[in-house]
């Protein structure tokens, strides 16, 4: 009876052992699921982020193209306020020259008529 007694007191043993092992077991299982809960939130974090920068790169992209729009336009307004420039640059030579002529007939005729 006493090899009985001891086999029962090993098995008695090994039950509270696996007890223990149990009562982990739960305890790991319970940390897993918290940490699956905080991964879901993790991931829905990163998907509303990939949104965000998703929409700052198109908005990005927008401005960009808005931007090259406005350098085309400015680029030809420019052109051609430099081209009016030349023109009135001109203009404004010619005048100086017909000015300086008037002035030298002018001269001229003062002389003739003796008016100097």
């Amino acid at each position: 009876m006493e090899k009985e007694e001891q086999i029962i007191g090993m098995l008695e043993q090994i039950m509270g052992t696996l007890g223990e092992h149990g009562e982990k077991l739960d305890e790991h299982t319970r940390i897993l699921g918290e940490h699956d809960k905080k991964l879901e939130e993790h991931s829905a974090q990163f998907r509303e982020n990939k949104e965000i920068l998703h929409a700052l790169m198109t908005g990005q992209e927008y401005l960009k193209a808005e931007m090259d729009g406005m350098k085309i336009a400015n680029a030809k307004e420019f052109g051609d306020v430099k081209e009016k420039i030349d023109v009135v640059s001109t203009n404004l030579d010619l005048l100086r020259e017909d000015t300086w002529a008037n002035k030298v007939d002018i001269r001229r005729i003062k002389n003739t008529m003796g008016m100097e």
